[in-house]
């Protein structure tokens, strides 16, 4: 940017602080703590809850509730209720006269204390019940656990005249058990000649807003022990997945997009960012499949764009030409699930901590781990990685802090490792079906690890015809257990809910498995771990340092990275210092050739709404990424404006002759194989002096830039106006904000203006504005499938 163009936006930027400022002092409000709301008996604390806001959360969403400022041997229990709990009991006592008792803490425990069926996790949910105490370390309670959806378990209410199985008194000698205030007969089925009388239930869904209520036993000023609860927490449970909101739905010019589930968030922002702000039709159908699907069905043309972290690696054909643009960097990742007795309370006892803190592995670890079978990890399973005194245990305290025996019959290394006696999970899982996520993570196993990374000499049955040789690098964790025989290398599940519902015991410290720890392991990527608060371990960089997945080291590795001759990005070739090795980037691809009817004829209108998804995506898009889904470097944002600006630049002849050549592709390794359309982009991936971080339009394919038009003006301020997402369900305050943040962003807008008119990319100072600002406005999914 140049020095006047500084100067320009620096004042137009104090302007729109000045005005958002004012706007937030103006609506904001003070916050009151949990403790000014409290009665005046109780002693004094803070509430908090991670994510702040539960009116729009989806069951099994992750959730975690802290209690600050409690003295010494404080406790805490989460009971599940209806928003609003019954109040409609008597006073629990034998003899006239009868009163009512409205007491919240009796109220709970007689409506709300029994097992409450969660549609995720098809069993008792894990908050219900759940108890914590203070922490020694932290003075915290902390609870860990995740949003609960489903049915109360019905059952009677003794002191409750409409859900009693008491009696009632008709005659004036008539004593307890029969009441007079009694209003719940018993009722005969005239079929079957049942029994019954009303029991009470209450259901949470997105229909039944319901309280996390929090039974609270703490000593007060006076060292007296008292107890009693905050029902303040609110939450709002919808169905788990993802879909695109505020807008009119699939329409005539609306693209088929192909996506593994991992950037289904991602594609739903960007869609949202379009569509919402005017209720257009959805820019995007997004398609949930398997890379290799989603591949095949782009190169017919079932799908307009697909995205993967591969490019054709995993392509069975590649007739139709393709430009990959660069959209996100994200990262293969082993995941650690479940708790350790890290912490202690205040009697100096273990206390059970969620894992948060980073594990290292080296890649031998890893490669033991999912070669040697889930069986007997006390013994040779997993190969012996998990037993005491092993360096990965000596390494990681959370492992160590598992021990034999505490409590009894613990077997600590089966802990570690996640076995648990099951049938169908071993401790380790993913998703099935062939991804970037395995062919990243087994090409640096077989590259850095070859002796380690062998199947053991179990039999045919087990391996075929792998028996006792290296796996190489497969694309399908499902090729880590080859055999009809299995050892449980990898339990891979399908789709990413199954995953999360293998694990959900783990993440719910649910049961005797988790007591003295339990572990599970995830194979995924960053975006899915952050999401879903799994931590990913740090992994050798080959220099000597243990790096954890991070922005800057993603973007490090991405930088360094090797391009093949499709123009993306190769697995498995990270070279930097603290880069991470196992990271990849996220390529959309888009036809080169336009769009075309069944009678080969261009759609010009749904042509156009490709250029402008892929556009965002590339430019603007970049700020509403994901968590755990990192902003391209430079190098890679020049790389995506050029290959952008080549979408539909070819033929309609030549795309009508690709859709029929891709009814009978050519073999694999014969012609048809497309390389990137700008052999100029080969080389490293946008590091120093390669030239994809190039800015010279001669070596690049750069539009040159030009003063913006009225025409590009309008359409840039169309673009920054489509960023103002409608306000999620909850959102109070923030709702009387989003003018002044759409004013913020207007402000900045001049000095971005002339990049996208340019057709360069938007440098990364104004997209991270731009990202603080679009937080503000960020809707959250409430449920409904993409």
């Amino acid at each position: 940017m140049k020095s006047g163009e500084s100067s320009v936006f620096l004042v137009r930027a104090r302007r729109a602080g000045v005005v958002l400022i004012c706007g937030i002092l103006a609506v904001a409000g003070v916050s009151v703590p949990a403790a000014q709301a409290q009665q005046p008996t109780n002693p004094p604390y803070r509430l908090k809850t991670e994510p702040a806001d539960l009116s729009a959360a989806q069951n099994g969403d992750p959730l975690r509730i802290t209690l600050s400022g409690l003295a010494k041997g404080a406790r805490a229990k989460l009971v599940i209720c209806p928003k609003d709990v019954p109040d409609n009991l008597m006073k629990k006592v034998y003899v006239p006269p009868w009163q009512k008792d409205s007491t919240l803490l009796t109220r709970v425990q007689s409506y709300c204390q029994d097992q409450f069926g969660d549609e995720f996790a098809g069993q008792n949910a894990g908050m219900q019940m759940m108890e914590r105490v203070r922490s020694a370390t932290s003075g915290d309670i902390v609870f860990d656990t995740s949003i609960p959806r489903g049915t109360l378990r019905p059952h009677p209410v003794a002191w409750d005249p409409l859900y009693t199985t008491y009696e009632k008194a008709v005659n004036p000698g008539d004593k307890f058990p029969k009441v007079p205030w009694a209003d719940n007969p018993v009722v005969v089925d005239p079929v079957t000649g049942a029994k019954s009388r009303r029991q009470f239930s209450f259901t949470c869904d997105e229909n039944n807003p319901c309280s996390v209520t929090i039974q609270i036993t703490a000593q007060d000023a006076t060292g007296k022990s008292v107890t009693w609860v905050d029902d303040s927490i609110k939450f709002t449970p919808y169905l788990p997945g993802i879909g695109v909101k505020g807008c009119k739905g699939i329409g005539r010019n609306t693209l088929d997009a192909s996506m593994p589930e991992r950037l289904g968030r991602t594609a739903v922002a960007w869609n949202q960012a379009l569509c919402a702000p005017t209720g257009a039709e959805q820019p995007a159908n997004i398609v949930n499949e398997t890379e290799d699907t989603g591949l095949t069905a782009f190169d017919k043309g079932a799908s307009d764009l697909m995205i993967t972290g591969s490019g054709n690696a995993l392509a069975a054909q590649t007739v139709r030409s393709r430009e990959y643009v660069p959209v996100a960097i994200n990262a293969a990742v082993i995941a650690a699930v479940g708790w350790s007795p890290t912490d202690v309370n205040d009697e100096g006892n273990p206390l059970g901590s969620k894992l948060t803190g980073t594990m290292a592995f080296t890649n031998a670890e890893l490669a033991n781990m999912f070669t040697k079978g889930g069986q007997n990890p006390d013994a040779g399973g997993r190969g012996g990685v998990f037993k005491d005194g092993s360096p990965l245990v000596a390494r990681n305290g959370a492992l160590s802090a598992i021990k034999d025996g505490q409590p009894a019959g613990l077997v600590a290394a089966n802990r570690r490792s996640g076995y648990n006696g099951s049938a169908d999970f071993f401790g380790v899982t993913g998703e099935s079906g062939p991804g970037t996520v395995p062919l990243a993570l087994t090409k640096v196993l077989a590259g850095t690890a070859p002796a380690d990374w062998v199947f053991p000499a179990l039999g045919k049955a087990y391996f075929g015809e792998l028996n006792g040789k290296s796996p190489g690098t497969i694309k399908d964790l499902g090729a880590l257990d080859p055999g009809s025989a299995k050892v449980h290398n990898v339990d891979a599940k399908t789709g990413q809910l199954a995953v999360r519902k293998t694990v959900d015991n783990a993440v719910a410290g649910r049961g005797a498995d988790c007591d003295g720890g339990c572990v599970n392991w995830v194979i995924t990527d960053l975006a899915t771990a952050t999401i879903n608060r799994w931590t990913p371990v740090a992994l050798p960089d080959g220099k000597g340092n243990f790096v954890a997945p991070t922005e800057q080291s993603l973007q490090l590795a991405a930088d360094s990275m090797k391009t093949g001759p499709d123009g993306t990005v190769e697995t498995g070739t990270v070279t930097k210092d603290g880069a991470y090795p196992l990271t990849f980037v996220e390529y959309m691809a888009v036809p080169v050739n336009p769009l075309i009817d069944a009678n080969c004829k261009p759609l010009k209108e749904k042509q156009d709404q490709l250029k402008s998804f892929a556009g965002l995506a590339a430019g603007f898009g970049q700020a509403l990424l994901p968590p755990g889904m990192t902003r391209l470097s430079p190098g890679l944002a020049t790389t995506a404006s050029a290959r952008v600006a080549k979408i539909g630049t070819g033929t309609a002849e030549k795309a009508c002759g690709e859709k029929e050549a891709a009814k009978n592709p050519p073999p694999p390794g014969a012609n048809g194989v497309t390389p990137a359309s700008n052999p100029s982009l080969g080389g490293p991936s946008g590091g120093q002096g390669s030239s994809a971080g190039t800015t010279a339009p001669a070596a690049a394919g750069l539009v040159p830039a030009v003063a913006p038009t009225p025409e590009s003006v309008a359409a840039a301020k169309k673009l920054a106006e489509s960023i103002d997402i409608p306000k999620f369900a909850g959102a109070g305050a923030l709702g009387a904000l989003i003018p002044l943040v759409a004013l913020v962003i207007l402000a900045t807008l001049p000095s971005a203006t002339a990049y996208v008119a340019a057709g360069r990319p938007v440098p990364a100072w104004l997209t991270r504005v731009l990202a603080v600002l679009i937080g503000l406005l960020r809707r959250k999914p409430s449920g409904g499938v993409a």
